[in-house]
Order: C-alpha cells, then sequence, then structure tokens
C-alpha cells in the first residue's frame, strides 16, 4: 500500500476562478469572482455589460480575489455582478494592467458601426492567435485598438476588415 501525500499548506482552487470587472455607465466599479463557471457565458455576459474577464495566477492575485463577492450568472448569459469599493477595484486594475477605457455594452451589425468604446476580435500574431480588443479610434480605413484583457500592451492598428464582430445571437 502506499502512502498518501503530505498535504502542503497552499491549496490551489479545485476549479478555474475567473473575475469579471468594469465600470457602469455610472462609473461606479463593479466586481465579482466566478469558480467553475461556463466560461462563454462568462464571456458573453461580460461583453453584453461592457466588462472584462481575468484569471488570477498567483497568491498575491488570490488574496485580493478572495476579497470579491461571488457573483451569479444566468443561462441567457447577463450576470449579476455587484458595486465593489474603488479601493479594491483599483487593486484589480493595478494587477490587471490598468483600464482600457469604456466599453460599449453594444455590438455593431456591421463594420461599417464600428466606433471607439466596441468590442472586437483581432489577431494579435500568428501563432499567438484571435483576441478580444477594444477600439481605442477609428479613421476610413483601419482602427487603433486596445487589448481587452492586456491594456498594459501598446495600442495596435488594424485594417477594419481585419475584425472580427461579436455577435449577440
Amino acid at each position: 500500500m502506499s502512502k498518501r501525500p503530505a498535504k502542503t499548506k497552499t491549496r490551489q482552487p479545485t476549479s478555474k476562478t475567473v473575475i469579471m470587472f468594469g465600470l457602469d455607465k455610472d462609473r461606479k466599479p463593479h466586481a465579482a469572482r466566478f469558480t467553475g463557471e461556463n466560461e462563454a457565458l462568462l464571456a458573453k455576459a461580460a461583453g453584453a455589460m461592457g466588462m472584462r474577464l481575468a484569471v488570477p495566477g498567483t497568491k498575491k492575485h488570490f488574496e485580493i480575489v478572495s476579497k470579491l463577492p461571488v457573483g451569479k450568472i444566468h443561462a441567457t448569459g447577463n450576470g449579476l455582478v455587484p458595486i465593489v469599493e474603488q479601493q479594491l477595484y483599483d487593486q484589480i486594475i493595478s494587477l490587471v494592467g490598468g483600464d482600457p477605457g469604456a466599453i460599449s455594452a453594444s455590438l455593431p451589425k456591421s463594420s461599417a458601426q464600428l466606433a471607439p468604446g466596441h468590442l472586437v476580435i483581432a489577431q494579435a500574431t500568428v501563432e499567438d492567435g484571435w483576441w478580444p480588443a477594444i477600439i481605442v479610434k477609428r479613421s476610413s480605413e483601419a482602427v487603433t485598438l486596445k487589448w481587452r484583457d492586456f491594456p498594459g500592451e501598446p495600442e495596435i492598428v488594424r485594417p477594419i476588415s481585419a475584425l472580427a464582430l461579436l455577435s449577440n445571437d
């Protein structure tokens, strides 16, 4: 009979934890933690509410995340993300890498409707794939983007024809 491994003092969560956070139309900070939730549903809810998602990965992240209220997600993709104290929200922003600015909760139906604040999908590189990005500026043929989940990264410019639009369907 084999021995059981000794328990470690630091316990890692058994299910993936994701946080959803952002500012509402009145610029009030909202944030919540979700554990073991359907990530596609979380992404849909975040898009509908103009919020961001992040996955904690270090002990320091989990210390801050443990202070967040537990969020609720509904099958429709709508979520309940309560208001939190500004100081706690600022801690989240400092860990994630900055605030990309306001994210529009409405999704454009065509590339002609694209404007600053809209959330789109853009290719970082062939190797890194496609990621959610927020339009910062628009010209007639191109947009300047900020990565939604990596706002500390430099802005990038992409042709409008090279973007993927999100759908409410």
